[in-house]
């Protein structure tokens, strides 16, 4: 009498083996009614979507470099500081408002320098002029002009400026005392300003007379 291979009564197939050949023919083959075929089908797509965003993710966690975002961020912010160059209305707007400023102040004296911006003479006394400024600013006063600006023209023609960079000397309620000459150099601009100066210089024997008279 022959052995029949004794068959299961029930099988389950997990949504990973659905693709398994059977080794033995003694395994079990049974395909289920449509609702577990429908388990094993949803069963098998979470799977396979498990397995694609572990393999995505694990691809974004190699790649990331902190570095690079570190970097990144930096180059945002260090943008955000930047301060945006002024257009030509911003930049005459501020220099009349640094200029009514100085006026009010009540200091001793205002130097105005009349400058171009395309003057590399102007551009090589910039370090020196606010040098000036820093040392005496318990007197003085020392706006800039944008000689080419036609907002300042009001200006050019009062105080005659033919020339840049040409420093106007004003006293503290704004009358014109004294400018420096056609320029020739660096040196002979320093000498200029330096000799305007000592014109509104206080002494220290002004001061002391001052002091002795209250």
């Amino acid at each position: 009498m022959s052995s029949v291979p004794k068959q299961n009564l029930f099988c389950l197939k997990w949504p990973w083996d659905v693709n398994k050949q059977p080794k033995s023919p003694n395994l079990c083959t049974f395909e289920g009614p449509w609702l577990f075929n429908s388990m094993q089908n949803l069963g098998s797509l979470v799977l396979n979507t498990f397995n694609s965003v572990s393999k995505s993710s694990g691809l974004w966690v190699n790649n990331f470099n902190p570095a690079q975002l570190a970097v990144g961020t930096s180059q945002n912010s260090n943008l955000k500081l930047k301060r945006k160059p002024l257009s030509p209305e911003e930049q005459v707007e501020a220099e009349h408002r640094a200029f009514a400023s100085a006026l009010a102040s009540g200091k001793e004296a205002t130097v105005i320098e009349f400058y171009s911006p395309k003057c590399s003479l102007c551009n090589s006394l910039l370090k020196f002029v606010m040098e000036v400024e820093n040392r005496n600013s318990d007197w003085l006063n020392i706006v800039l002009a944008d000689a080419e600006n036609e907002k300042w023209l009001p200006e050019l023609l009062h105080y005659d400026i033919k020339y840049v960079p040409c420093f106007v000397l004003l006293d503290k309620k704004g009358w014109a005392l004294a400018k420096t000459g056609i320029p020739s150099g660096r040196l002979h601009v320093v000498a200029g300003l330096s000799h305007l100066l000592k014109k509104r210089r206080p002494t220290c024997n002004s001061s002391s007379r001052s002091s002795s008279h209250r």
